[in-house]
């Protein structure tokens, strides 16, 4: 991973704002990239004066609230037509899966908001949104709001370190780790009164 890591804070210098976007653009849609260190290097060479700060965070707002939308567009439009192709009919009739539509739907402020800052999960969400059928405006909206709250976090972050952002990887990823537990300590709490309503 460092090398890999290494040859995108390469491509970063080397293509700067282009890479950024298009860093966070495609792991808001759904490769595994490294985005969070990405942006935290790039808010760190902004305080060296590699990068306009400003520019950074914008960048890296719009790649990835692209990436994310691109992501629950095709999803909604294609993603029950590619399933059926590929043999998933009958799972798209099933009680559980109107089930999880019906927990997405019912919980979707949440888990659109606390996935932004889970570049692992987030790709997962924005699909399973769009098949879902989250209304577009709800999603455009909580997506926008946590993607705001995710750049400012890594960016400047990364701008307060400045050069020893490296070395402080292991500290961005227990933050990340922090907010994953809390998201999964309220998901589990959503599911239980989930399941309780649909007891009654």
């Amino acid at each position: 991973m460092e090398t890999f890591l290494d040859s995108l804070l390469s491509f970063l210098l080397l293509y700067k704002y282009v890479a950024l976007f298009g860093t966070s653009f495609l792991a808001a849609f759904l490769l595994p990239l490294p985005s969070s260190s990405i942006l935290a290097a790039a808010g760190a060479f902004a305080s060296q004066g590699y990068f306009s700060l400003t520019a950074v965070l914008l960048v890296a707002f719009v790649g990835n609230i692209g990436g994310d939308i691109t992501g629950y567009l095709l999803s909604r439009r294609y993603g029950e037509e590619l399933l059926r192709k590929i043999g998933f009919k009958k799972i798209l009739h099933s009680a559980r899966y109107h089930s999880l539509e019906s927990y997405i739907i019912d919980f979707s402020y949440s888990l659109i908001f606390f996935s932004r800052f889970l570049v692992q999960i987030g790709p997962s969400v924005n699909i399973l949104s769009g098949l879902a059928r989250v209304p577009y405006r709800t999603f455009f909206i909580i997506a926008v709001i946590g993607e705001i709250f995710y750049v400012l976090l890594y960016g400047l972050v990364g701008y307060s370190l400045g050069s020893a952002w490296e070395n402080n990887i292991g500290f961005m990823t227990e933050a990340g780790l922090a907010v994953l537990s809390l998201g999964v300590v309220i998901a589990l709490i959503q599911y239980g009164l989930f399941r309780f309503r649909r007891r009654r």
